[in-house]
């Protein structure tokens, strides 16, 4: 996931440069030379291609709100990143001669009031404190059950999905001691269109006329609440029943120590004591 974020901050500053490249006054700093319009038309049209291509990709691999989000924040760092990088550039354009204009006759001269030290470094201070807390807010966004190293891909008939557990934890009890666990399952877009329902169960199924309890929720991220029997090992099987809108079912498992390893370890301990 951290190679997707850095990703996406290198295009974005990609793109930020080609627009600077695109711009008289940049293109002569940057380059010692001024580009021909033509090329400074291709530069615009590539750096705006880079950033979007940078949104589209946070969109890709972390939904809609949450990518265009991530995009705004690594899009201000890289804007950041080029502010403090410009002034540091090897060469630096040649300063122009600004005349001073001269006070009309009876007006009061007033003199350029140069901004402190202190000033100054507070200003760079709080600049430079922008990644910084964007990066300790990134790091305390827990990553969406979906999206973490620990989800199960796999193939149901001709659909594909991923399946993992709500939260890396042991099951929650509820009334009678009772464990329950969380899933998540998600197909692909196009899969998704002909599914009509999705259940999950714990073990195999006796018919399809039971096939446990449906997946509910958005049609891209379905989740569910289902009862763990006392005797769940990690060679249990998580059965995942898809009908299609077309009236077929397919069924295929996975190994509860694959998709719920915690969960295992808690049902061990219990059955030890």
């Amino acid at each position: 996931m951290m190679a997707v974020h850095l990703t996406i901050l290198v295009i974005s500053v990609l793109g930020f440069f080609a627009l600077a490249l695109a711009t008289e006054r940049h293109a002569e700093h940057l380059l010692r030379r001024l580009p021909a319009p033509p090329v400074r038309h291709v530069a615009r049209a590539v750096g705006w291609g880079l950033l979007a291509l940078s949104l589209a990709l946070g969109i890709t691999y972390m939904d809609v709100g949450v990518g265009i989000a991530l995009w705004l924040g690594w899009l201000s760092i890289a804007a950041l990143a080029l502010v403090f990088g410009l002034p540091k550039w090897p060469w630096q354009p040649t300063a122009r001669a600004h005349h001073a204009r001269q006070p009309k006759k009876g007006e009061p001269t007033l003199s350029p009031v140069p901004m402190g030290a202190r000033r100054r470094w507070t200003v760079l201070a709080l600049l430079a404190a922008v990644p910084v807390v964007y990066g300790l807010a990134l790091a305390a966004t827990s990553v969406k059950p979906l999206m973490r190293d620990d989800a199960v891909a796999g193939q149901v008939g001709p659909w594909t999905f991923r399946l993992a557990e709500s939260e890396q934890r042991v099951p929650e009890l509820v009334a009678m001691d009772i464990p329950m666990k969380s899933y998540h399952v998600r197909f692909c877009s196009e899969c998704d269109e002909q599914i009509r329902a999705a259940y999950l169960k714990v073990n195999k199924p006796r018919s399809l006329r039971a096939p446990g309890i449906v997946l509910g929720g958005m049609r891209w991220d379905r989740s569910v609440l289902i009862q763990l029997p006392a005797n769940t090992t990690a060679d249990s099987e998580l059965w995942l029943t898809v009908v299609g809108k077309n009236g077929d079912t397919h069924q295929t498992s996975v190994r509860m120590g694959d998709v719920s390893p915690a969960t295992v370890a808690w049902f061990t301990a219990r059955e030890g004591k």
